[in-house]
């Protein structure tokens, strides 16, 4: 088998030493192997059941993934669009399954008050979310100014509602919400190891750089563990395999802090991935799981280290139930914001929830002109999902043109309708001199 030219001499020799006799295979598998094609699906909006059920009436077959009980991996080929439908109307998230197993490691639990310190593109935080049920608060913190479109793009498509995205330090988050998170997610920028097996080129790799992720990064989870409550978990992930961005900055952490332990992780034995002996937490090594590598570990806190919520943020102004009533369409059980023309679904929790002065708000379901009120089209996806009347139905064909964006030929009556296609809602359009119009955003 062709192996990689593209790895360092450095790169080789650090790996031959650190895992042995499993290098060649190591080796191979990121130079040859082919990595699982898996999506997650949605429990916010539909069962593992139904949409498996789909995939294998179209052509696919639909096996459960051993790393996540919300994964399935897509084997073979189907249908045209048979992939893309579910993308576009919010019922799957293509992911790694490594990725995955971090947010099984977290267990997140509905009510709970968790951050996610560098959340984009959003792949962990809506999984968050879902586990969370849309219930309690979601932080979704990033500092990249272009990857937090990608995260508010997915928040929307998944409709997710009990987030907030923000860009703050993660020291400054620390200094405001100190020992206040029931659980906390750190996954920062790292050598990228893992990605080896999706095709990366490590061409930067040297011990120093990966020393110098590690001093950045054992920063970060610092102000991470300081805002965990007493008996709070963190998980600390990384898409990395060597030991200084993994057991060395874990180890540092144990060391600075008496009160961080490793946290039992009894609850992911079902779905952990094979280990080597010698290391910290979980690894998954692609020739062993088919996936990118990936690390992550759970840690718990035993004691407070001082501190408590910064009441100095500001507070939800959330409608009460008359202003409600004025919407006439089947709106989800939550409390509801108006900003910027927009009404907006919140969690319960995060209604009284202080927050920074700079926020964004994660799920726009109507938008509100002067004469008239209209569905985002996040809110028309979701409202979808049980509209009953002025529903356009799509044939295959009618869905091909509309993803290609062309004109669709209408001899229904002109107004306004929810776009369906079998079981997927697909947006908000309008009958207009005998054509369907609607677009999907460019992000889509």
């Amino acid at each position: 088998m062709s192996q990689r030219n593209d790895l360092k001499d450095s790169f080789k020799d650090y790996f031959k030493e650190l895992i042995g006799d499993e290098f060649d295979a190591f080796l191979d598998f990121v130079s040859n192997g082919r990595t699982r094609r898996t999506v997650r699906v949605n429990t916010l909006k539909i069962s593992k059941e139904k949409l498996r059920k789909w995939f294998e009436e179209n052509g696919y077959e639909a096996a459960n993934n051993p790393f996540s009980s919300d994964a399935i991996d897509v084997i073979g080929e189907g249908m045209p669009l048979s992939l893309k439908l579910p993308y576009l109307a919010g019922f799957t998230y293509p992911q790694d399954s490594s990725s995955m197993f971090a947010v099984e490691l977290l267990n997140p639990q509905p009510g709970e008050t968790i951050i996610d310190l560098t959340a984009a593109p959003g792949g962990k935080t809506t999984h968050i979310a879902q586990r969370m049920k849309n219930t309690g608060v979601l932080i979704a913190n990033d500092m990249d100014t272009s990857r937090l479109k990608a995260l508010h793009s997915n928040l929307e498509r998944l409709g997710v509602w009990n987030a907030v995205t923000i860009r703050m330090m993660p020291h400054k988050i620390a200094e405001m919400y100190p020992g206040v998170f029931d659980k906390v997610l750190l996954d920062p920028s790292c050598s990228g190891e893992g990605l080896l097996a999706k095709g990366g080129k490590p061409s930067f790799w040297s011990p120093k750089s990966v020393k110098r992720y590690a001093s950045e990064q054992f920063g970060i989870l610092k102000s991470a563990f300081l805002l965990l409550k007493p008996g709070g978990t963190l998980v600390y992930s990384t898409c990395t395999l060597n030991k200084f961005e993994d057991d060395g900055v874990v180890e540092r952490l144990l060391e600075e802090f008496p009160e961080a332990e490793i946290a039992d992780s009894s609850h992911v034995s079902n779905f952990a991935p094979p280990q080597f002996t010698g290391f910290l937490g979980f690894r998954f090594w692609p020739h062993k799981t088919r996936t990118k590598g990936f690390f992550c570990i759970s840690i718990r806190k035993k004691s407070p280290a001082g501190g408590g919520l910064n009441n100095q943020g500001n507070f939800l102004q959330v409608l009460n139930t008359e202003e409600i009533k004025k919407f006439h369409y089947d709106l989800p059980d939550c409390k509801f914001v108006v900003r910027e023309n927009n009404l907006f679904c919140v969690s319960n929790e995060l209604a009284d929830f202080a927050l920074p002065k700079s926020y964004s708000l994660a799920f726009p379901i109507l938008r509100i002109f002067n004469t008239e009120v209209r569905p985002t089209h996040p809110g028309a996806i979701w409202l979808g999902l049980k509209v009953k009347t002025a529903v356009y139905e799509l044939t295959r064909e009618e869905v091909e043109k509309l993803i290609e964006r062309q004109a669709i030929e209408s001899d229904k009556p002109e107004g306004d309708y929810f776009i369906k296609f079998e079981i997927f809602p697909l947006g908000y359009g309008k009958v207009i001199r005998g054509k369907l119009e609607m677009n999907f955003p460019r992000q889509y």
